[in-house]
């Protein structure tokens, strides 16, 4: 068989071997891409509660919000994602504002 020639070859990028400031200038030229989501669709798709703790939980077993690691106290905003996952509403909404996806579990946050 022929060996096929890569027209393309030289507008191929070979970021294995970039340096840091390669990749970083890289970076800079492509820019962002905007995964999340606006607050008004976060509103209007996730669900929240208020926090209760229950007699029957211990401090122990309850784990804190893993976005900043702070216990749940009585009375605070939770956020409760598709997958089922929870959070302090004010800390997953700023999440969910940089990318639509659980923190936890990486499946889509938010279904829209």
């Amino acid at each position: 068989m022929a060996e096929m020639h890569d027209r393309h070859r030289e507008m191929r990028l070979d970021v294995d071997n970039m340096s840091y400031e390669e990749l970083l200038a890289l970076g800079e030229r492509i820019g962002d891409v905007s995964t999340g989501l606006n607050e008004d669709i976060i509103h209007k798709l996730m669900k929240q509660r208020f926090y209760t703790s229950l007699m029957t939980e211990s401090s122990s077993d309850l784990e804190p919000c893993c976005i900043c690691q702070e216990e749940y106290t009585d009375g605070q905003k939770i956020g409760s994602l598709d997958c089922g996952h929870e959070f302090h509403s004010n800390c997953i909404k700023q999440w969910l504002m940089q990318k639509n996806m659980c923190p936890i579990c990486k499946t889509t946050a938010l279904a829209t």
